[in-house]
């Protein structure tokens, strides 16, 4: 066990996560790891995450080939290093909690969008996003074309 999976032993519940640590490795350097689970009870307090944020169960994902030479996946807007961050950015998927002052949708409601490029990423059991970047992912379409439609269709 490495000491990514020890140190995500020690906080409450855990979830599966794709994380990187090196930039050079590239996608060799990608591994599956146990990381913990966004907090429910953080998301709703005024101090413990940006307002409007949801927690989103991961049903599909999308990784961009080169996304792992952006510097958004390995620093945060303040510059300060980020790793080991989980990438991915496309997602699909169930909200499962509402953090503070999150209006226009509510636990349960099928989902797509795009995580902010300087947070975690899709590539994990449960992500948090900002409901602003989220849209509502019909019952007739199936998760893996929700997932793969927001930054093709933002591209197009």
């Amino acid at each position: 066990m490495d000491n990514l999976e020890n140190q995500a032993k020690l906080y409450g519940e855990q979830m599966k996560a794709i994380v990187v640590t090196d930039e050079a490795e590239g996608t060799a350097g990608m591994k599956l790891v146990e990381r913990p689970k966004p907090d429910v009870a953080m998301l709703s307090s005024l101090s413990g995450a940006n307002y409007g944020d949801v927690i989103v169960q991961v049903h599909a994902s999308g990784f961009t080939g080169d996304e792992l030479t952006w510097p958004s996946t390995w620093i945060d807007r303040l510059g300060r290093d980020r790793t080991p961050s989980i990438p991915g950015h496309e997602v699909a998927g169930v909200v499962t909690a509402l953090g503070y002052g999150t209006t226009g949708l509510s636990v349960g409601d099928r989902v797509f969008g795009l995580t902010d490029w300087t947070r975690d990423g899709s590539l994990a059991e449960y992500v948090v996003v900002e409901a602003r970047n989220l849209a509502p992912l019909p019952s007739e379409v199936d998760f893996t074309v929700g997932a793969a439609v927001a930054m093709s269709g933002l591209t197009a």
